[in-house]
């Protein structure tokens, strides 16, 4: 990587700040197609250029090496195209029959400037040539465009006279109502260069071309490119979802998500409910996905009925035992500051286990135990194991199966066996114990909120200490994990 130049890149989903230096100088271009950022677990395809190099306009004003050469490496059907060059004057009556669809969910992040756009239209008004943009036809006969959308809107917008040139000669540094009717009709009749993919093309191979046409980390993400190619019943209902309230405000969205995020994260619960977690490939969860799209395709309205029942009954459970903290990590001390809490991200490998993990119960059984549910989950969250689990390589295909079976055997435990006796005291008797004395019993520092408190067994549960007042004593989550490490740990090491 050149010293002189460094990209920065923002994940959409969190808003971490990718810093090469950060990263032994590798580019984010360069890491793993598994790269996942360090804070949320987004893929590497979620980041977008922080800083744009200056010369990003250059492509633009290039000469084009010509139409790229189609082989047909997806079996039985073929990738069928055509080409063709109409004027801009037809492509923007086309746009504004709504016949060319510049499709808004494809928006990118980076919004072109006014100094952008109008380099462009300059180029078209002094005959230079623009890269081809290509259209893919929909069942209805009108035209999407997969590639090209900021070129065509930049045009576009100057046609409908959003906006006056920018940076360019006086006379061409108006809007296009004031521009001399010479040069209006030259950008009229500019032609540019179309190639269109036409319906009967195999969908999985105009994806392939799709993903091919915006390589590299600031270009259109998996999400965005499954809403291009995969469009159909199944595509809707996911967005639909999507825009639930109940999610949004899981989320912490107003609106959607600019790079379809929101959108993702549903297709990530309606893929590990329906496939299982069993299903997820190693380091795969793109194809996972798109699998799910695959699926979706056979659904019928029995499927769609109850997948919306389903999910908005775990969005329901998940508000009522977490509330705001739904899809959150509880974070617990450490040996210096004890005092655990909650971090105000979202976890995206947690989220997968807690939505998944409310569709195995009845609501009620949930909402009964709802206290009981959200201590037992703390307690998991807390634990080394399974924070590293939610924390790194998510995508492992033994690490997704691990987690997913940890938080199985936590509700498990809570509701399978009720009349057993309780193994954990409840909210009640925990904010009892918090109330009379917050002072944590084993650093005797006082405990700053009731999660993270955890309310313990002098005498342990499984060597028969009961869940009673008695036998009860309050102490920070942090605290609690290292009694019981020095209680595992041999008797060699306890004496060094």
């Amino acid at each position: 990587m050149n010293d002189d130049v460094v990209n920065l890149y923002d994940c959409d989903s969190c808003g971490y700040r990718y810093n090469p230096k950060h990263f032994h100088g590798v580019d984010l271009d360069d890491q793993p197609q598994d790269f996942e950022c360090p804070s949320c677990q987004a893929g590497r395809d979620h980041f977008h250029l922080h800083k744009p190099p200056a010369d990003d306009v250059a492509p633009l004003l290039g000469d084009d090496d010509g139409a790229p050469a189609y082989m047909d490496p997806f079996g039985p059907k073929p990738l069928v195209v055509d080409e063709a060059s109409p004027t801009l004057e037809t492509l923007f009556i086309q746009y504004a029959k709504k016949d060319l669809d510049t499709q808004p969910d494809f928006q990118r992040y980076e919004v072109w400037s006014t100094q952008k756009n109008s380099a462009l239209v300059e180029s078209a008004l002094i005959g230079l040539p623009i890269p081809p943009v290509y259209l893919a036809e929909e069942d209805d006969g009108r035209y999407v465009v997969i590639d090209g959308q900021q070129r065509l809107m930049a045009i576009f917008r100057y046609m409908n006279n959003s906006y006056a040139l920018k940076d360019v000669a006086k006379p061409l540094a108006v809007k296009y109502a004031a521009l001399d009717p010479v040069l209006r009709r030259r950008l009229d009749n500019y032609p540019l260069r179309v190639i269109r993919i036409r319906q009967e093309s195999d969908p999985d191979a105009r994806f392939t071309l799709f993903k091919r046409l915006n390589e590299g980390a600031t270009s259109l993400n998996d999400q965005e490119l499954r809403n291009c190619v995969r469009r159909g019943e199944f595509n809707e209902f996911v967005k639909r979802l999507a825009e639930d309230s109940s999610w949004r405000k899981l989320l912490n969205l107003t609106k959607r998500h600019p790079r379809m995020t929101d959108v993702e994260l549903v297709l990530r619960y309606l893929a590990f409910k329906d496939q299982t977690y069993m299903k997820h490939a190693d380091k795969k969860t793109g194809a996972f996905l798109d699998g799910q799209m695959v699926r979706g395709r056979a659904w019928k309205e029995k499927d769609y009925k109850l997948a919306e029942k389903d999910f908005k009954t775990s969005l329901a459970i998940a508000e009522t035992v977490f509330g705001d903290h739904a899809g959150r990590r509880f974070v617990p001390g450490d040996d210096k500051h004890p005092q655990g809490g909650w971090d105000s991200k979202l976890n995206r490998a947690l989220m997968d286990v807690e939505l998944w993990g409310f569709n195995r119960y009845s609501r009620g059984l949930f909402t009964k135990n709802r206290d009981a549910i959200r201590e037992a989950a703390v307690e998991l969250m807390s634990s080394h194991e399974f924070s590293d689990l939610i924390k790194h390589s998510i995508s492992d295909k033994t690490r997704v199966e691990r987690r997913f079976d940890l938080w199985k055997q936590m509700l498990d435990t809570v509701l399978k066996d009720e009349d057993l006796g309780p193994r954990l005291f409840s909210r009640q008797e925990k904010e009892a114990a918090f109330k009379e004395d917050p002072t944590c019993g084993a650093c005797l520092q006082k405990i700053s909120s009731l999660d993270d408190a955890h309310l313990d067994h002098v005498l342990p549960y499984t060597k028969g200490g009961p869940t009673e007042p008695a036998n009860r004593a309050l102490l920070h989550r942090y605290c609690n994990l290292a009694k019981s490490d020095r209680e595992a740990a041999p008797r060699s090491a306890l004496d060094e």
